[in-house]
């Protein structure tokens, strides 16, 4: 067995991984690189971009841009797999993103539809065998709903790939217990890194947050939350505190539609996911999802605008100028907040993801910052290596420091690899 990492050995995003045997490849990953990032192009490779792909397969960790974004450039024989309800959020996302009014970014997204038209889909823990290798995926958290580690098995070694994960999710109470009972006797752990240079932050949970945000509709009539579309458990988090708070909650039909995928695939393993549709009598529990035609701005209309301030709201929202006549009215009322659930190193101008519309668009508002990343800290990463114990090593990937590693994890055998560099798995 060999390990290659193509892309991700020093930087966040972008990460693509080949683990060889037999002559079989499975990729990992084929995102876009994250904004800002200073890569060299990336070269063809083969069995993915390039030459023969009867031997190869790719596994995609979740729908996020810079895990599946270049799927496009695959050679279109190559078969890819994605978890079921990921894919189904992807496709949302991607058709919305189709009709941008800017060509070239409509051009990309409609690639990536044709792409995914014969993605096959896989569950936790349903097997994959490919030649002589033998794939496991466990369901993991992160803020892409639907996300999954991959133990890769062949010729006697086994291979952990956490993909991107935390232990301060809704759903993160599963993580070890998991890693327990599947991911035994493993030799290499290839395991990403986000949050390596902040060694001593401790993360607020999503359950704390939903508390927060609880506190804030209770205290704030009407309420505006700027969150990622995709961040699906925040997403329902914000449901359920507005339910809590008694506030109606509102987004428009694309959100709408996302929400619903999610419903109709979780609610009968979780009441969390269970959203009622229906309820039409009081604000709690009830989802009002406004239908925007291009060039209109959101506007709360007819019998509805009195029945919204009567309640109070809590109202998702996005970068879409549509909205900023519905901010500028309520803005103008004290029970009125804007909360910014993002990571805010897209309105620092001195780092490189800064986003310029972002901050414009929020430049004239006083908003407030309520968030939690979607990527595991030191605490869990120890916890996450001391049970799996690798027998080999640690190889970092989706990191910007790998060197922390050697620093912070003294008592674990750390493999520090150069993108394109092969690692030739020992017995």
């Amino acid at each position: 067995m060999k390990i290659t990492i193509h892309r991700g050995t020093n930087q966040i995003g972008g990460c693509i991984t080949e683990i060889e045997s037999d002559g079989y490849k499975v990729f990992i990953d084929f995102g876009e690189q994250l904004s800002g990032s200073e890569s060299e192009k990336l070269p063809l490779i083969e069995g993915l971009t390039k030459g023969d792909v009867s031997k190869s397969i790719l596994l995609i960790t979740h729908y996020h841009g810079d895990h599946v974004g270049k799927i496009s450039e695959t050679i279109s024989d190559l078969p890819i797999y994605m978890g079921k309800t990921a894919l189904e959020i992807f496709k949302h996302f991607e058709t919305r993103m189709s009709y941008n009014r800017d060509t070239n970014i409509a051009d990309k997204h409609h690639k990536n539809l044709e792409r995914v038209v014969n993605v096959r889909t896989f569950e936790a823990l349903q097997l994959i065998k490919f030649g002589s290798i033998t794939i496991t995926p466990l369901f993991v958290d992160h803020s892409a709903f639907d996300a999954y580690m991959f133990v890769i098995e062949s010729n006697g070694k086994r291979v952990l790939h956490t993909g991107d994960f935390r232990g301060h999710g809704f759903r993160s109470k599963g993580l070890l217990p998991t890693l327990r009972t599947y991911a035994t006797d493993i030799d290499y752990l290839i395991t990403e890194g986000t949050n390596i240079n902040s060694p001593n932050v401790t993360l607020v949970s999503e359950l704390d947050l939903k508390q927060n945000f609880t506190e804030q509709f209770r205290k704030q009539k009407y309420n505006f939350v700027f969150v990622s579309s995709t961040n699906i458990d925040r997403i329902f988090g914000l449901y359920h505190a507005a339910k809590t708070a008694k506030r109606c909650f509102v987004c428009d039909d694309y959100q709408g539609g996302m929400l619903e995928i999610v419903s109709n695939n979780q609610e009968k393993y979780s009441s969390f996911y269970d959203i009622d549709y229906e309820n039409i009598v009081t604000p709690a529990g009830r989802i009002i999802a406004l239908n925007c035609r291009n060039g209109e701005d959101f506007s709360f209309k007819g019998k509805l605008k009195p029945y919204l301030e009567r309640h109070g709201f809590c109202m998702l929202i996005r970068t879409n100028e549509a909205y900023k006549p519905l901010l500028n009215e309520y803005m103008k009322m004290d029970e009125t907040k804007i909360y910014y659930s993002m990571w805010d190193g897209y309105l620092d101008n001195s780092r490189s993801a800064f986003n310029e519309k972002l901050y414009n668009f929020f430049e004239p508002y006083d908003i407030e910052h309520i968030h939690t990343s979607g990527h595991t800290d030191i605490k869990t990463l120890k916890e996450v290596f001391e049970t799996v114990r690798p027998k080999r090593g640690i190889i970092p990937i989706h990191t910007e420091n790998p060197e922390r590693f050697l620093a912070i994890f003294e008592n674990q055998t750390i493999i520090l690899l150069k993108d394109g560099e092969t690692l030739d798995c020992v017995n």
